[in-house]
């Protein structure tokens, strides 16, 4: 058993995962929670606390913690901070960071690029290795987010209700495939006000809306024009986004992607062909980027056998 380790946290809006990491890149625990997002989840605190304190089998000479929704320029980060720290004590040099900056030091293995993140939210993320990491859109669902799960799911229910609202026969049939998604009524006299009960009763609005994005891309997949044309937009907005970046930058770095609206063909193909390019595939999940920037941290040597080590490791996550 080693007598160091480092540790890294990757906390998103729907799981929070943690690994514990020996020098020689050989994982020695991970763990799994909820979600800890403080902008939409009442006991982050409480789900990042629990975690933290059950990972730690060694003690910890660094920690890379990655969480959605901080900035170190932001106030309403600091409390995010001190929860951290009064778990991990003062001896453990710690970094904190966004959850999608790690997604990207893992998807490039620390080199420069630019990744297109799109879950249930949806950011982009650059790194030249020069200049400081520049972040396009994740302005949140009430500001932005096109292009992301819940932008998809809401696009959807909008031509749903377009459809009740209207009566036009030319929406019946995708108004039709998403209230049977829902387990609703069909039939338009008596889906509006099951609808409206279905909103009323989620106990994260947000995350069920996004998960319809799954819905629709098999939709798509099936040939449903309606559906592709949701993801086809919503293409459109991560492209132009991931062109902005590289227009920002002054240099056209390449892009991956992380997140379950990338997991779309029909979201990979178009925004592929929007950007003339395929995407790198990503050499580390999120999680491996923390270790990665956590080794780092601690002075370690991160080389071919180190992450080599790591990536047979994860692979079991």
């Amino acid at each position: 058993m080693t007598d160091e380790a480092i540790l890294a946290v990757d906390g998103g809006g729907t799981r929070t995962r943690a690994v514990v990491v020996a020098p020689d890149g050989r994982v020695l625990a991970r763990r799994h929670a909820g979600g800890s997002n403080p902008y939409d989840k009442a006991d982050w605190a409480r789900t990042l606390t629990d975690l933290l304190r059950d990972i730690s089998p060694v003690p910890l000479r660094a920690a890379t913690i990655g969480l959605a929704g901080y900035s170190a320029l932001r106030p309403s980060s600091r409390l995010q901070e001190e929860v951290v720290r009064d778990v991990l004590g003062p001896d453990v040099t710690i970094m904190m960071c966004s959850d999608v900056e790690i997604a990207c030091i893992g998807a490039f293995a620390d080199g420069p690029g630019i990744l297109a993140l799109a879950g249930t939210g949806a950011v982009i993320w650059a790194e030249d290795r020069r200049h400081p990491p520049l972040r396009i859109g994740g302005w949140g669902f009430m500001l932005g987010d096109q292009g992301s799960g819940y932008w998809i799911g809401c696009a959807a229910l909008g031509k749903v209700v377009h459809f009740l609202d209207t009566r036009h026969p030319d929406g019946a049939a995708f108004a039709g495939l998403i209230l049977r998604a829902l387990d609703l009524p069909v039939d338009p006299e008596l889906a509006g006000e099951a609808l409206l009960e279905w909103q009323r009763i989620q106990d994260h609005p947000r995350s069920a809306i996004a998960a319809l994005a799954r819905e629709v891309s098999r939709l798509a997949d099936e040939g449903c024009a309606d559906a592709v044309e949701i993801l086809e937009r919503a293409a459109g907005f991560l492209a132009s986004q991931v062109q902005t970046a590289r227009a920002r930058l002054g240099q056209a770095l390449p892009w991956s992607h992380s997140g379950s609206v990338f997991l779309s063909h029909t979201v990979i193909e178009a925004v592929t062909r929007l950007l003339g390019e395929a995407p790198r595939a990503p050499q580390f999940s999120a999680i491996g980027g923390g270790a990665m920037r956590a080794a780092r941290l601690a002075g370690w040597k991160v080389d071919g056998a180190w992450l080599a080590q790591l990536r047979t490791g994860l692979s079991c996550d």
